[in-house]
C-alpha cells in the first residue's frame, strides 16, 4: 500500500502528516511526502513574477526538508516529492496516478464565498478526479 501526503508549503501540514504517518504505520504502507509550490509563470507579464515563483519553490524544498525529517522522528523514512505548478491539485493527481498510489491525504483551508467559487479548491478538485481513496483531514483546534 502507498500512502500520498500532499503538504502544504506553508510548514502547515504538520498534523496532516501526522495523520498520514498514523495511517502508514497501521496499513503498514509506503509514505510519500509531497508538496507542490503555486508557479506564477501563468499569472501574466508581471516582472517580479519570476522572483516570486522562486520564492515560493524555496519555501516548498524547505517544507519538504521539515516534513522529511518530522516523519523521521515519528518512526517512518519517507520518499520525498517537491514540485512546482501552476495547479498543485493538478500535480497531486498526477503523482497519484503515476505511483499507484492508494490514498492521498492532504487537508483543506475551508474556503468559503466567493473565493472558493473563483479560486476553486484543491482538496475538492484531487476528492474529485484522483484515481484512489481520498482522507481530507482537518485537524480540531486543541486536540
Amino acid at each position: 500500500m502507498k500512502i500520498l501526503a500532499a503538504l502544504d508549503p506553508t510548514k502547515k501540514g504538520g498534523p496532516i502528516l501526522e495523520k498520514a504517518v498514523e495511517l502508514a504505520k497501521l496499513q503498514k504502507a509506503e509514505l510519500i511526502v509531497m508538496v507542490v509550490a503555486e508557479n506564477l509563470f501563468d499569472a501574466g507579464d508581471i516582472a517580479a513574477i519570476g522572483e516570486i515563483s522562486d520564492k515560493l519553490a524555496s519555501a516548498a524544498k524547505s517544507a519538504a526538508a521539515e516534513y522529511e525529517a518530522k516523519a523521521k522522528a515519528l518512526g517512518l523514512s519517507p520518499q520525498v516529492i517537491v514540485e512546482q505548478s501552476p495547479s498543485p491539485a493538478d500535480s497531486i493527481i498526477k503523482t497519484a496516478e503515476a505511483r499507484k498510489v492508494d490514498m492521498v491525504v492532504l487537508g483543506s483551508r475551508s474556503k468559503t464565498g466567493l473565493d472558493r467559487f473563483l479560486l476553486g479548491s484543491v482538496a475538492n478538485k484531487v476528492v474529485a478526479h484522483a484515481p484512489c481513496s481520498v482522507l481530507v483531514y482537518r485537524p480540531v483546534a486543541g486536540k
